[in-house]
This record gives C-alpha cells, sequence and structure tokens, in this order.
C-alpha cells in the first residue's frame, strides 16, 4: 500500500545563542538545536497513529513540518509521494483541504470576533463547497455531528466552555470535508469526562468517515484508545514504531518501557521511572541519546548510535539490545 505521508530521514535545526544581525555572525560557528534529527515514519491511508514521548521530544516540530507550515533542514516530507515543500499554488490548497489540523489552544486558534457560525462557514466558502444559500445547513449539520446545539451557532469562542470550543475545532476541521485529520493534544486540560467525550467523537468520525488521524500525545492510555499504531519519539527521532497493542503489551525500547512506568495504575505506587537529566538537543552525546538515562546501557551504547530498525513483525524499534 502507498503510503499517505513519508518521512525520509527528517531534520529540523534551528540557530540558536547568535544574532544573525551582528557583524561577527559570519565569523561564529552557529550552535544548532536539533529539533529533529534524521526522523523516519510513514503512515497509510486509513490509519490512526499517535506520537507520543515527553515535552522536547519534537512531536510538534514533526507535525508543523507535515504540514508545510515550516521547512526541513534535511531530509524530505513526503504527501502521495510529492514533497510538501515543493507544492504550487494549487497543490497547496488541495492539500490544505484535504488536511485538517485541530490545534491545542483551540480558542487562541479561532478569531474572537466571529460568531461560531462564520468560523465554521469560512473553509467551506474558501475551498467552494458549497453556495451561499447552503452554508447555514452545513453549518446546523456539523454542530449535530460533534454534539453541539445549533444555537451555539450565535455565540461567540468566549461564551463557550473548555469542552464546547474543543468541539468547535473538531467541526471547523471536518467542515472542509478532509481526508486527514492531525490533532495536538486536543484533550490536554479537560475533565476526565469531557475527555472521554471527545476521544469518543473522534474515533467515531474517524470510523465513520475513513479518516487518518495523526494525534499528538504524552498520554499512553489516550494513544492506546484512539489509534491504531503508536510512534515513540525521544531527542528528535522515533525509537519505536508499531501496531499499539504489541507495544503497550512488549515494549522493546528501555524508553518506551520507562514512559510505561510512569503511566498512572490502580496496581501498583506512581514512581518516576525515567531518572536522570534529558541530554541537550544543542549538544548531544555521542552513541545512543538516552543511554544516560538507560538502565539496561552497555559501554556499546555510548558509542553506537541505533538507527531505526524493523524487528519481530509489524515494528521498528532504534536499540542495539533490542535489535
Amino acid at each position: 500500500m502507498t503510503p499517505l505521508f513519508t518521512a525520509l530521514d527528517v531534520e529540523k535545526h534551528y540557530v540558536v545563542g547568535t544574532d544573525p544581525r551582528a557583524a561577527w555572525f559570519a565569523a561564529r560557528k552557529p550552535r544548532l538545536l536539533k529539533a529533529l534529527d534524521g526522523v523516519r515514519l510513514q503512515i497509510a491511508e486509513g490509519e490512526s497513529l499517535a506520537l507520543v514521548g515527553e515535552s522536547g521530544s519534537g512531536k510538534s516540530t514533526l507535525v508543523r513540518l507535515m504540514l508545510g507550515l515550516e521547512p526541513a533542514s534535511n531530509g524530505r516530507l513526503l504527501y502521495r509521494q510529492a514533497d510538501v515543500s515543493q507544492f504550487d499554488a494549487a497543490a497547496r490548497k488541495t492539500f490544505s483541504r484535504e488536511v485538517a489540523f485541530v490545534y491545542q489552544d483551540a480558542r487562541g486558534s479561532m478569531n474572537p470576533r466571529q460568531r461560531v457560525r462564520s468560523l465554521l462557514a469560512e473553509p467551506m466558502l474558501l475551498h467552494d463547497l458549497c453556495s451561499d444559500s447552503q452554508v447555514n445547513e452545513r453549518v446546523d449539520r456539523l454542530l449535530e455531528q460533534v454534539g453541539l446545539s445549533q444555537e451555539l451557532a450565535e455565540r461567540f469562542p468566549a461564551e463557550l466552555s473548555g469542552g464546547q470550543v474543543r468541539r468547535v475545532a473538531v467541526a471547523r476541521a471536518l467542515a472542509c470535508e478532509p481526508k486527514v485529520i492531525v490533532a495536538d493534544e486536543s484533550v490536554a486540560g479537560l475533565d476526565v469526562s469531557m475527555q472521554a467525550q471527545l476521544l469518543n467523537l473522534l474515533r467515531g468520525l474517524c470510523r465513520e468517515r475513513g479518516l487518518t488521524l495523526i494525534f499528538i500525545t504524552h498520554d499512553l492510555g489516550v494513544a492506546s484508545y484512539l489509534c491504531e499504531r503508536i510512534a515513540v519519539m525521544y531527542l528528535g527521532r522515533v525509537v519505536e514504531e508499531g501496531p499499539t497493542t504489541e507495544i503497550l503489551n512488549r515494549p522493546m525500547h528501555p524508553y518506551t518501557r520507562g514512559l510505561m512506568r510512569a503511566f498512572p495504575s490502580f496496581s501498583r505506587p506512581l514512581a518516576a521511572s525515567l531518572k536522570g537529566e534529558i541530554p541537550s538537543p544543542i549538544d548531544l552525546p555521542a552513541g545512543c541519546r538516552f543511554a544516560s538515562r538507560c538502565p539496561q546501557a552497555t559501554p556499546d551504547c555510548v558509542d553506537v548510535d541505533p538507527v531505526l530498525k524493523p524487528v519481530a513483525g509489524d515494528r521498528s524499534v532504534a536499540c542495539i539490545l533490542a535489535v
């Protein structure tokens, strides 16, 4: 099957600690923050994938590059085998209709001066999906699909609760009839019951419409409920990837096992399982970048920088011990 998205050794580096406007900047060797450092990943059409990892692992940066919001420093990001960075105006418009993004800060992503009806109508009219006379009917239908009453269409974002504004954000993503939904921590900060409602909504919509879902989260419980596959990221790389049930039942990378032990459970006390300091992405260590925190590290781990390799079944892992 031809993958929908493909990341081919994608890198994203930012220059830090120097002022490019200064005269002496050109004479200094720039310091680079390696937000992404050789990401390899494939996402099939109709698949649901969770990007999991601690803060600073590169999840959101990867998604920004996938959406074409920033260029990669190296490597290639493909959508339907076409390089995202090389899209012309027509291809970019098609891409923006097919791939919808649900922001983590849903309220902040909306124009506070627009009512909900206007916010939902905007993508429909932008992509010529309906006539002016059909807009109100389609907006009402969208609100119904995400479990909101039609009377909310006349409210401003500031008049909505946290759960309501997240549902409006999902409705706005669906308004352009996308094939892919990318969601960045879309249930973070909500109470448990509201999280469950929103997760059920996303899960149901993806199954009914055959949508591809890319979901960024640090919560393995959310990932296990919502997504068929998991890609675990650490310091700018994917260190383990495969079917959700297999990864959660038999994690192969020590970092994944550490995340699993940090996940709350009624059967054991909660303890910090990942000890030690995270290496700086400005000054990455030689060898495996997880070696300083890994309880199973060997002398070879300090010298060998493991790459993501396929292992048994439909899984990949970047660890010399697992391989």
